[in-house]
């Protein structure tokens, strides 16, 4: 059987054991064994193994040494610990030390076998479970989307299917990850006619979403009463999933209070984070601050350098004066965060500090350029677990912990997301329509309006518009922009690619945090 269960058992009584052994062996599993558990370390450094069977009580090196041990060399062996005792101090210790599974003795052949089962039956077990409630979801799915919902149906639909993308990520079950793909592309297409239909009016009335103009008032201002300072953490390019891929780790250290809102359109930093700041639509933006709202196409990133004096004068328009003012910092590269780790502290006499950190958006620009970022990050779920990894090792993290330590208020939020895009559609326009590949604004726009919301006028959408000529095009769910005269050239190099500035569930609805600090 070259595909049958390998068991190292290690117990320095391994002799009087001989016919649980065959009784294993009978049932197909390859059985090796060692007497103390320096050898059976030696024996594992030189052999590969399915399962450890562990003897707790040994001389020389104890079981739970051992245990310590197998974990240093091959972290992800399951081990299954034998033991006289059933003290709470004992299986705490072996549970901490990550074992699989315990057996009391004096042992019993099903015991083994049932042990055995569990461990690697698990993942059978739990993808037949979740595939189950899956379906379950699948059908709720369909009778919510039949019944027309609203925006705040979409927020919970959206949601569900991000916890759906954590849970799936877990089980790690192809199929299932199919299926979700194809159900998450059904709902984005319905999503992107939802919006299509109703953006325009939502800016016009007061029954709508949260939008990117609102949170400063709502989540933000609240707090400035409050004796203890107030940080607003602006993680750009964030998506939900992305969040919820770290939110456990956050509450180690905070309560949270989680909402969602819509960003504005077009779903891009120039945009919508001078949206979140000002509290104005971009078209308000231009019109009451004209310095600050550069118009040429070519410098898209200079429309972002006055944040700071935006926020300020939005925050005075609602009434507060600020003693002492705001701080704004800008994060860039790992030497910047490590720079306000050690500044935190320091920033606890202030009223509000904000922390823009441009980690995730620079990985998405970067990865259709970098063949090494397209390996690390072949998939969505994969730049969730980037997400996380680079998460929990970074000084951002650690600036954190500072900041629950010192009682005050963290607001986390986004001002857009990002979709990997792999369809093209095709537009036309004149030479200075901007060079973006989710969004478009220029003369004479032209696209396939299956695949794109066409702005024939601009300021129904809340957006600037350099001449009476010119209007704006999104594309919708993954589509991406490609000019005929290189249509190879980007097919290659954007196919595939983290973009933002349209249309879609993952661009456009988005977290916002509340969090307060754990009483310890």
């Amino acid at each position: 059987m070259p595909n049958r269960i390998k068991i190292l058992w290690i117990d320095d009584e391994i002799d009087i054991l001989k016919p649980f052994i065959l009784f294993l062996e009978e049932r197909g599993y390859a059985v090796d064994t060692e007497n103390n558990g320096q050898d059976g370390l030696s024996r594992l450094q030189d052999f590969d193994y399915n399962l450890i069977i562990l003897d707790e009580m040994m001389p020389g090196l104890d079981g739970l040494a051992t245990l310590q041990a197998i974990k240093r060399i091959k972290p992800n062996l399951p081990v299954v610990m034998v033991t006289k005792s059933e003290e709470e101090g004992l299986m705490e210790d072996a549970i901490a030390s990550q074992i699989a599974d315990y057996i009391i003795k004096p042992i019993n052949p099903n015991q083994i076998i049932m042990s055995i089962k569990k461990i690697f039956k698990a993942t059978e077990i739990i993808s037949n479970k979740i595939g189950q409630e899956y379906a379950h979801f699948i059908l709720q799915l369909e009778e919510k989307l039949n019944k027309k919902p609203d925006w705040n149906d979409w927020q919970a639909i959206y949601y569900d299917i991000c916890r759906w993308d954590i849970w799936i990520d877990e089980v790690g079950d192809e199929n299932l990850k199919d299926t979700h793909f194809l159900q998450k592309r059904n709902c984005n297409i319905d999503f992107c006619n939802y919006v299509e239909n109703n953006y325009a009016t939502w800016l016009k009335e007061d029954e709508r979403p949260d939008f990117s103009f609102d949170i400063v008032s709502k989540f933000i201002i609240p707090h400035l009463s409050q004796a203890e300072p107030v940080y607003f953490l602006l993680l750009d390019c964030l998506r939900l999933d992305q969040y919820l891929s770290i939110e456990n780790l956050i509450r180690e250290y905070f309560e949270i209070d989680l909402s969602l809102y819509f960003s504005i359109l077009p779903t891009a930093t120039p945009y919508a984070r001078n949206s979140i700041f000002s509290g104005l639509l971009p078209i308000d933006i231009a019109k009451r601050f004209p310095d600050y709202w550069i118009n040429s196409s070519d410098i898209e990133s200079s429309r972002n350098r006055n944040e700071h004096q935006l926020l300020d004068e939005h925050i005075a328009d609602l009434g507060y004066t600020l003693n002492p003012p705001s701080k704004y910092n800008k994060v860039f590269n790992i030497e910047e965060g490590n720079y306000i780790y050690r500044k935190i502290d320091s920033f606890k006499n202030d009223k509000l500090i904000v922390l823009v950190y441009n980690f995730l958006d620079l990985i998405a620009h970067h990865r259709s350029k970098d063949q090494l970022l397209q390996e690390t990050i072949p998939d969505e779920q994969a730049f969730r677990n980037f997400t996380k990894h680079w998460f929990q090792h970074s000084a951002l993290y650690d600036t954190l912990k500072v900041i629950a330590a010192q009682k005050a208020t963290l607001i986390i939020s986004t001002d857009h997301g990002s979709i990997k895009v792999n369809r093209i559609t095709q537009v036309t326009g004149e030479k200075d329509t901007t060079i973006t590949i989710r969004y478009k604004e220029g003369k004479n726009l032209a696209c396939n309006h299956k695949h794109a919301i066409y702005i024939k006028n601009p300021e129904e959408f809340g957006l600037p518009a350099r001449n009476l000529l010119n209007n704006y095009i999104f594309a919708k769910d993954n589509y991406f922009f490609v000019y005929p005269n290189t249509y190879h050239l980007y097919q290659k190099q954007f196919t595939n690619s983290f973009q933002h500035g349209g249309v879609s569930m993952e661009e456009m609805i988005l977290p916002v945090a509340v969090c307060k600090p754990k009483k310890r």
